[in-house]
């Protein structure tokens, strides 16, 4: 048996760790007020708030957008951090390449969305209506 064989095993178990430990994506709660509103990410509907879903991670931002009839549609930004376990892939650099890929090398910054939907303005012949 190589001398060298525990520190290679140690150091290919120890790769790519941010998507073996934290995996390549997160769950990230949506809410409105009003509720209902659909919520898209970069124009792919999710669904309607309330919303707990699973985002995959990107090293990009993205936007988040709610829209709801009658009001006006609201986007956000959803940034990204560095995932700081991937940090342990000093030791291995074939690690990074593949938390890189998967998107695991970044987590989102925000794990919760709110928006405030305005309203459109009523129009002349909507004031007459009621």
């Amino acid at each position: 048996m190589p001398k060298y064989l525990p520190f290679f095993l140690f150091v290919f178990l120890s790769s790519s760790c941010a998507t073996v430990f934290t995996g390549t994506a997160d769950d990230v709660y949506f809410t409105s007020e009003p509720t209902g509103a659909m919520v898209y990410l970069e124009g792919h509907p999710l669904g309607r708030t309330p919303l707990i879903t699973r985002i995959p991670r990107r090293t990009r931002a993205r936007y988040v957008t709610f829209e709801l009839e009658g009001y006006y549609p609201m986007s956000q930004l959803m940034s990204s951090r560095v995932n700081g376990v991937t940090f342990i892939n000093l030791l291995w650099w074939p690690g990074f390449i593949v938390d890189a890929a998967t998107g695991a090398i970044v987590k989102l910054e925000y794990d919760r969305y709110f928006t405030e939907l305005e309203p459109f303005p009523l129009s002349e012949d909507d004031e007459g209506n009621e």
